[in-house]
């Protein structure tokens, strides 16, 4: 049995720093933004999302990209 993955949708997610809790952890808040291209390289996403970054006021925790693929037995 042969399963293969087809990419179907990527999203970009920029995790920024949203303070610190009562009991001193730090909070987040996460902006997404989905209709990225699965084709597009970590380069690529890397770059917007600087691009981004700089039109925000909170400071970058993490970029992160997430795929969603279909899988199929062929």
């Amino acid at each position: 049995m042969a399963i293969t993955a087809t990419p179907t949708a990527t999203d970009l997610i920029l995790v920024m720093d949203n303070g610190t809790g009562a009991s001193g952890q730090q909070l987040t808040i996460s902006r997404t933004f989905g209709d990225v291209k699965p084709a597009a390289t970590h380069a690529d996403i890397y770059s917007v999302a600087q691009s981004l970054l700089g039109l925000q006021s909170k400071t970058n925790v993490a970029i992160q990209r997430r795929d969603f693929n279909e899988i199929a037995d062929v």
